[in-house]
């Protein structure tokens, strides 16, 4: 049968029960919950795990230890959210790795570098990755073999992240992004891809240009906020990983052509033309050429290498594009210093003219605002009833000093536009013009400001607003008048409010809990009083002590209510008498610095409750040895700060149900329009501070009329 101590638990044989059965509940609970805490515990090795993983399982944060080979780093560039981020393939898969901070030894990083990187999952990507990385160098090593694709792979799953070969053929080049970026085409499509910058980078694009290559590197996904694939780009880690297939013939030369004759019907795209002309205007990625017969873009690598007013010759081949073709550069030839042809001039209130797409134009207009762009500053003009936009290179370009009805002078690039589906010259119903820089816009005249409607309207508004304000400061002065006494009625009920709330706050946080323990006590000294005299005699003494502590507590929460210490003494002095009464046994030292001012009532009401609660709580919730108490007052205001050596507690967790007292000490803190802050954690002391202004409404004490 079972054996049921005959005493209470604590004693002889009933202790040995008692320890006998949490032993063998916590043994129970072990059993169970071991094999969940290793499982948490044991990271991801692989990659391929990580990018198996579900975006709710990554967004837990698990663990990852992996080793792989970097596949993609770029020491000079910066990534958009995270400093630091690299690419690496572990044999399984490809992933991302960032970390807040720089990686250590990072110059000893570079494609081919096999290390250690110990992170967590993240799941706002594409495919999960790794954050809060840590790296570690175990040495260099070689790129893994990659693996090969064609344009049909480009946009599979699968291939995020990885480390692929393509064919491609490089188009042009384009400024702007983290790195150097190229265009590339692949099977007829074209991608972006980013090199790392170095300082003969225009120069190997250039000699790549229009030529078929191999091309190595990481392919990257472009997704919106619900990871939803935009895009695809290519992370290339060198021009190493960009091998030419085929070298471009020389043994048959190239027709030489003009502007005007490109893409006609005896020669198409895949035949290489020669063209000369004028530089008349550098762009983003290539120049404007100028001939005899019309003018076209050129996509160049090494199009800034040859400034306006140069004379070129440029090989290459001829592209289709809207309104007029555009040629992509394979070579370009310097002929000399020719200067720049004379602009023709354009006036758009006489309407479009579609072959002056991609001259260089003089326009008189009226300028009429400004739009600010990613990558432009656009100038809304104004010629008759024709409006358009000119685009300056860059944002927030002299647009400033123009003002609205400035008559102005622009000279740039035509480009004409439409918003049809497709760029067919009786659907050419927009224009816009492409400025070299704030020196292409010229004011002609001032818009003049003193006009008479303007003046007119500043005298009206200026009368208006006179009215209005004088009107207002009668009426502010009847208000203020009507309202004093019942805001000083208003302010005597809050307190009494206030007052009352906080008793049963106190009488809920407080008395409750002894309460509570005072009916255990009588409840458990009914089974005492028969079987051992002694211990019931000890409970209710102790019942006793419990029921005047009560009484000592209800009385001080109700003689709150009018603080003896405020109505006679400063506030310093209220603190220096009031404070270590409810210190307890620990000892407190109260500390003044500067000159005390005299504050409102209410003011140093709301203070003194707020320092006598936070003490309290102290020597009662935090079991300190010493408890520091700092008022000082300096040229911002007064602070209060409450400082103890206790055993602290988790300040960013909400209070326990049925606890009132910080809840009471930021409403008072929030009356007198006080910053309240509380520093405390588990094991460590516990600091509270109150900051309350000069500036605030309710700190000088009012004045008696």
């Amino acid at each position: 049968m079972p054996v049921t101590p005959a005493k209470w638990p604590f004693f002889g044989d009933g202790l040995m029960w008692y320890l006998r059965c949490v032993l063998t509940r916590i043994a129970a609970l072990l059993l169970i919950h071991a094999p969940l805490a290793i499982a948490q515990e044991t990271p991801l090795k692989t990659l391929a795990e990580v990018r198996a993983l579900s975006s709710e399982k990554a967004a837990e944060k698990l663990p990852v230890e992996v080793e792989g080979i970097v596949t993609y780093f770029d020491r000079k560039v910066e990534n958009i959210g995270d400093p630091e981020g690299l690419i690496l393939h572990d044999g399984t898969a490809g992933c991302y790795a960032s970390s807040p901070l720089q990686f250590a030894n990072r110059e000893k990083i570079r494609p081919g570098t096999r290390i250690r990187v110990k992170g967590v999952t993240n799941p706002r990507s594409y495919f999960p990755n790794i954050m809060g990385a840590e790296m570690e160098v175990l040495g260099q090593g070689d790129l893994p073999e990659p693996r090969r694709i064609t344009g049909g792979d480009m946009f599979t799953r699968w291939i995020d992240a990885e480390w692929v070969e393509v064919e491609a053929v490089l188009v042009g080049l384009e400024p702007g992004g983290l790195a150097f970026t190229v265009v590339v085409e692949i099977d007829g499509r074209t991608f972006k891809a980013e090199i790392p910058e170095v300082a003969d980078a225009e120069q190997r694009v250039a000699s790549l240009m229009q030529r078929r290559v191999r091309l190595r590197g990481v392919v990257g996904t472009i997704s919106n906020n619900a990871l939803q694939m935009t895009d695809r780009h290519f992370f290339v880690p060198s021009f190493d990983q960009i091998v030419p297939i085929d070298s471009i013939s020389r043994q048959r030369i190239a027709t030489l052509r003009t502007i005007g004759t490109l893409l006609r019907s005896d020669h198409g795209p895949d035949e290489m033309v020669r063209v000369k002309g004028v530089v008349t205007q550098l762009e983003g990625g290539g120049l404007f050429l100028r001939d005899e017969t019309g003018s076209t873009f050129v996509q160049a690598a090494e199009g800034q290498q040859h400034p306006p007013g140069s004379e070129v010759e440029v090989e290459g081949f001829a592209t289709v594009a809207p309104f007029r073709p555009v040629l992509r550069a394979v070579r370009i030839e310097s002929l000399g210093e020719v200067g720049l042809p004379d602009p023709i001039r354009f006036q758009p209130a006489n309407g479009i003219n579609v072959s002056l797409h991609d001259e260089r134009v003089v326009v008189d207009c009226i300028f009429l605002a400004r739009r600010e762009g990613l990558k432009e500053t656009a100038l809304q003009c104004r010629d008759g009833d024709r409006y358009f936009e000119a685009w300056l290179p860059g944002p927030n370009r002299h647009g400033r000093t123009l003002k609205t009805g400035d008559q102005v002078r622009l000279t740039g690039i035509f480009e004409v536009t439409t918003t049809r589906p497709m760029p067919r010259i009786e659907w050419a119903d927009g224009m816009r013009i492409h400025l070299a820089g704030p020196g292409a816009v010229e004011v002609l005249r001032p818009a003049p400001w003193w006009t008479p409607e303007r003046v007119l309207l500043a005298f009206g508004l200026a009368l208006a607003v006179l009215i209005v304000a004088l009107v207002w400061v009668w009426l502010l002065r009847r208000r203020i008048a009507a309202q004093a006494v019942i805001i000083t009625e208003q302010i005597e009920k809050a307190t009494i409010k206030d007052e009352r709330d906080r008793i049963a706050r106190e009488l809920h946080d407080t008395l409750e809990q002894d309460l509570t323990g005072l009916s255990m006590q009588l409840g458990n000294l009914a089974p005492a009083l028969d079987g051992d005299p002694e211990l019931a005699h000890q409970r209710l003494s102790l019942a006793r002590r419990m029921l005047q502590h009560c009484r000592a507590e209800a009385r001080a929460s109700v003689g709150d209510l009018r603080n003896p210490h405020l109505l006679k003494r400063s506030l310093p002095e209220a603190m220096r008498e009031s404070l270590p009464v409810v210190a307890g046994e620990a000892a407190l030292r109260f500390e003044v610095d500067g000159k005390p001012r005299p504050l409102r009532a209410t003011t140093q009401n709301h203070l003194l409750r707020i320092a006598r609660e936070a003490v309290n709580n102290a020597a009662r919730h935090s079991q300190p040895r010493h408890i520091g108490v700092r008022l000082s007052y300096d040229s911002e205001g007064v602070t209060l700060e409450v400082k103890d050596d206790g055993k602290g507690f988790d300040a960013t967790r909400p209070a326990p149900a049925g606890h009132f007292g910080l809840t009471g000490m930021r409403e008072r803190a929030d009356k007198i329009h006080a910053d309240f802050a509380i520093e405390s954690s588990p094991g460590k002391s516990t600091r509270i501070r109150v900051h309350l202004p000069w500036t605030s409404p309710v700190v000088h004490p009012r004045r008696r009329s």
